[in-house]
């Protein structure tokens, strides 16, 4: 009987380890989810917050056109202007979140090119003439599209928080930009890279999806985004490649 209870007792102990082990295993599956459903929800939130100031303008002009009082063409067509310039900032918010949330591993397009190459190409866009490239032939091997959107958001920031002359430099794989903007808050370097983080809340211009996109295609690329400032002297954001 007591080998009988002995083995009973055993046999009810490993069932409690199992039960204990399963319970810990839901609870951290349980715990992600949550995760994951509050991640969700502040999204939601900030999207939501992104399409309020758009569709609140284009409401807005909707209601005046429809008064049949309006007479005024000049403003007819100024309200006009608004509703197809409001609908092409929704425009470009949609494809910027489908492009930020389908980047993954599996989508990159590996091939080696020249960075410095690549840099010569970037300026010479219409409204990049206050940047100043420097550097050197250097080649990497990265998908060139992405890193290109990458370069082009940080000379883009650079530019909107400066009135002078931004510095590109290109260099054994590495890429600087530097800025004499009136740079970043300590307090908030931490949350630059954030989604719908915006430095300036007064800008409507911006989605505060830029430096974000930044961070996931190098994150992406096993790289990261180096990141210093003085305040009212400017910033250097660099990254290297390999």
């Amino acid at each position: 009987i007591f080998k009988e209870l002995n083995l009973l007792n055993k046999k009810l102990l490993k069932t409690k380890e199992k039960i204990l082990k399963n319970t810990q295993k839901n609870k951290k599956q349980s715990d992600k989810i949550s995760l994951k459903n509050t991640q969700l929800a502040s999204v939601i939130s900030a999207i939501s917050h992104e399409l309020k100031n758009p569709l609140s303008v284009i409401d807005l002009s909707l209601e005046m056109l429809k008064d049949e009082n309006l007479k005024d063409e000049k403003l007819k067509n100024e309200l006009l202007e608004k509703i197809s310039r409001q609908s092409l900032k929704l425009n470009a918010l949609t494809h910027k979140l489908n492009f930020v949330f389908n980047l993954n591993h599996e989508a990159l397009q590996m091939q080696e090119f020249d960075l410095f190459t690549l840099c010569e190409k970037i300026v010479k866009n219409p409204g990049f003439e206050r940047v100043i490239l420097r550097g050197k032939s250097t080649r990497v091997k990265a998908d060139e599209f992405l890193i290109e959107q990458v370069i082009i958001n940080l000379l883009s920031n650079a530019l909107k928080y400066s009135q002078k002359e931004v510095i590109l430099i290109a260099q054994d794989q590495k890429i600087s930009v530097l800025d004499f903007g009136k740079g970043i808050e300590k307090n908030q370097l931490k949350f630059i890279t954030k989604k719908f983080y915006k430095i300036d809340t007064k800008s409507n211009n911006s989605f505060g999806l830029g430096l974000f996109l930044v961070k996931k295609i190098l994150s992406i690329h096993k790289s990261y985004l180096e990141i210093s400032s003085t305040v009212s002297q400017g910033s250097k954001f660099s990254f290297k490649l390999h």
